[in-house]
């Protein structure tokens, strides 16, 4: 992304959206599609923090999604997510879209609330909205949380229904959880082209009972 000066950027670049969308991809094909769509609504008071906001409410998702999956499977689940800021307007938010084990799913939007609550200290002016994925239309919901992209990369990435500008953001823009980033793509064979709507998950059970 182009800084415009030290520690913001005006868009979002071609790398970091190739990577949310080549996400939402290998998560489904792991057998755990990013099935959990929050956006957290910042005001004023907190959106200059929102960035270190939202790591915190990470952190403590991570250290919830470790304990409670080890208990439940007899080993941990690492956590797949993908997020984006936006300002547009001076309307500070975020778009997360992760992975939540459907056992855990209404544990874990008791959970989130108190997460969220504890992350803005005494700030307590926002505003959270959560829904599930459709997996139907989880490529559209892809292309709706990158739409801050850089108006060179709108026609390469397909995005002219989706794209407009969202307003300067401080800090890091937008990220992809380890497990479903780049590395790990790259560590599994995984192309989006060929493997995207394939679900390792039957193959690898194809080959352990070969």
């Amino acid at each position: 992304t182009k800084m415009q000066g030290s520690g913001y950027t005006d868009h979002l670049n071609r790398h970091p959206a190739e990577n949310i969308c080549h996400g939402f991809d290998f998560a489904a094909y792991l057998g755990r599609p990013l099935n959990t769509y929050i956006t957290i609504n910042f005001d004023v008071e907190s959106a200059d923090h929102s960035g270190a906001i939202f790591r915190a409410i990470r952190h403590k998702f991570r250290d919830w999604l470790n304990r409670r999956t080890k208990k439940l499977y007899g080993a941990a689940l690492s956590p797949m997510y993908v997020y984006t800021h936006e300002n547009p307007d001076g309307h500070a938010h975020c778009n997360w879209v992760l992975h939540v084990p459907p056992e855990l799913q209404a544990e874990f939007d008791t959970k989130r609330e108190k997460w969220i609550a504890r992350a803005h200290k005494n700030v307590r002016h926002y505003d959270v909205k959560a829904k599930p994925v459709d997996p139907t239309t989880a490529k559209s919901l892809a292309k709706y949380i990158i739409k801050g992209i850089d108006a060179r990369f709108v026609a390469y990435l397909h995005l002219h229904a989706y794209a407009a500008p969202q307003g300067r953001v401080w800090g890091r823009r937008a990220g992809t959880s380890e497990a479903i980033g780049r590395a790990a793509r790259k560590a599994a064979g995984f192309k989006a082209k060929r493997d995207r709507g394939k679900l390792r998950a039957a193959n690898d059970d194809a080959r352990a009972a070969a």
